[in-house]
């Protein structure tokens, strides 16, 4: 047996470390706390070692994180069969990101919502599994591209109010501890009669309260029936192989 080598620090808790467990231990406090309580000082204290031991394995914070989000998006397997068409696979898409950003809300505000080139393994298999619904269609790349703008937009748009309503959630739990008044919803100004009666009577009647499911359901709906508009406008037969018709040539 080979004896122990390194600082007393690197090897306190260190046997027991691996990748896998320092990137499960970010998980787990991302997912409960946000990236902004993620450091490696406070992953080691997690796991019970000392920081330097964690730099054997992971070089730094923003490698952590990177190796975070390839094993979060394995946590949500990509579809292992081909859509029975483009709106199947659109949907089963969307479903798939927004049981990923319910899991992990963390992954949309710092990784997913950027027009800046950010290579990932599983990101990229994600859009490519997303992008192979148009397979047929005989869509230019750039069609492929402005129709997946679009949808994936509104699915990270709706997936952001939830995970600000996730983040206001956890805050308001937090409040009463630090001594924080938690606001009055009743005292609402929006409510207040007369002073917004438009506004009021939809919230009302459409979000009070808030079926985020349903209501990403519908809007989803909508965003595909406009594709299925806009192919047709085309002259793509999308229920016939998706080849355009000689008239639109």
């Amino acid at each position: 047996m080979e004896a122990p080598t390194g600082t007393p620090e690197d090897n306190d808790g260190a046997p027991h470390l691996t990748v896998e467990r320092i990137v499960r231990a970010g998980i787990v406090i991302a997912d409960a706390e946000g990236l902004d309580a993620l450091s490696m000082r406070r992953v080691a204290m997690d796991l019970g070692t000392g920081t330097m031991s964690l730099y054997r394995h992971v070089a730094s914070k923003d490698d952590l994180v990177a190796l975070m989000v390839e094993a979060a998006m394995a946590d949500v397997p990509l579809p292992d069969s081909a859509p029975r068409d483009w709106r199947h696979g659109l949907e089963r898409a969307a479903y798939r990101d927004w049981d990923l950003y319910h899991r992990h809300p963390w992954i949309l505000p710092r990784v997913m919502v950027t027009t800046r080139a950010y290579f990932s393994p599983a990101l990229a298999a994600d859009s490519e599994s997303a992008f192979s619904a148009f397979d047929g269609l005989d869509l230019e790349p750039a069609e492929a591209f402005r129709y997946m703008f679009m949808f994936a937009s509104y699915v990270q748009g709706v997936a952001l109010t939830y995970v600000s309503d996730m983040e206001a959630e956890r805050q308001a739990r937090i409040a009463p501890a630090q001594g924080v008044k938690a606001s009055n919803e009743a005292q609402n100004p929006l409510f207040a009669p007369g002073a917004y009666p438009r506004l009021a009577r939809a919230m009302r009647a459409g979000a009070t309260p808030w079926d985020l499911d349903a209501l990403f359901a519908s809007g989803l709906a909508g965003i595909l029936d406009g594709i299925a508009a806009d192919l047709a406008r085309r002259g793509i037969d999308s229920r016939s192989g998706g080849h355009r018709n000689e008239k639109s040539r």
